[in-house]
């Protein structure tokens, strides 16, 4: 595969995870009740607890979301690794 093919899949398949993380983040922080139930218990009956998935399906994909994410980013570092060693010498070379 070519390189730049590599690096091209990388970046959209990081870019998804991140997407994805950032909207289940949202879900969880914003549209779905936590904690103790809705006004500390009162009135449960009258939310409903899910938004396209329920809630602990939302928790599953953000935590695979994020496991996925470390795994493609530490696929990014072994790709570039070459890269990433040669701008570190020539950023502390201190030549001219």
């Amino acid at each position: 595969m070519r390189k730049w093919l590599q690096n091209y899949i990388l970046f959209i398949a990081l870019f998804l995870s991140g997407l994805f993380q950032a909207i289940s983040g949202f879900v969880l922080w914003l549209v779905l009740p936590h904690g103790q139930g809705y006004r500390g218990g009162r009135g449960l009956e009258l939310v409903d607890t899910t938004f396209i998935w329920e809630r602990n399906t939302w928790i599953d994909l953000h935590d695979w979301t994020s496991v996925a994410i470390v795994v493609l980013v530490f696929l990014h570092l072994i790709l570039h690794w070459k890269w990433i060693i040669f701008m570190t010498k020539k950023a502390f070379s201190f030549k001219e």
